[in-house]
């Protein structure tokens, strides 16, 4: 046990996943359900690991604060693509030092991020809809140098699916399915 992941078991994984590629498939769904102005509850969906279907039972609200209209009852969708953001490195950053023998006392990452709503209110021809750019900084106090810190940085963003979805173009995909009410 190191960082408090089993070593065996993230080894065991790995190599199960070198011999059949279906057990790294992953589902994620999130089901968001509008409830009143920006307020949302948003609702994990059961995930597939592999072969294996996964209860997912969270639910968390989403909505703004009072200056955009909201009523500030949870985090706002910028939030929660920061959280998920540092989330993933993190993951990505403890399972690396895991592989590699490094101990970990204490990881934190700040993220920071500016967002122009002109963009989204359509009220500037070169004001950006999304983050023109994301700003973090990691906090690490472990056992390693910091030449294997720096890279483990670098193979944890590498490695880190949602640092490579925002680093990289992604397709979007959508349809709209009205629903009628039935008297």
């Amino acid at each position: 046990m190191r960082n408090s992941l089993p070593t065996a078991a993230l080894s065991e994984f790995v190599n199960e996943v070198a011999a059949a590629p279906e057990q790294a498939v992953m589902d994620y769904g999130v089901c968001l359900d509008w409830e009143s102005g920006t307020r949302s509850c948003a609702t994990a969906k059961p995930m597939r690991v592999g072969p294996h279907r996964v209860s997912r039972s969270f639910t968390w609200k989403v909505d703004e604060p009072r200056q955009l209209m909201g009523l500030n009852h949870g985090p706002n969708p910028q939030e929660l693509l920061l959280s998920g953001l540092g989330a993933c490195m993190m993951v990505a950053f403890v399972a690396g030092a895991t592989a590699e023998g490094i101990q970990l006392e204490s990881v934190r990452i700040d993220l920071d991020a500016t967002l122009d709503l002109r963009g989204f209110l359509g009220i500037g021809s070169n004001a950006p809809v999304g983050f023109p750019e994301i700003r973090y900084v990691l906090h690490v106090t472990s056992d390693a140098t910091p030449e294997q810190l720096a890279s483990l940085h670098a193979r944890a963003i590498a490695h880190s699916p949602n640092a490579q979805t925002i680093l990289n173009p992604v397709a979007l995909t959508g349809e709209i399915v009205q629903s009628h009410d039935e008297c």
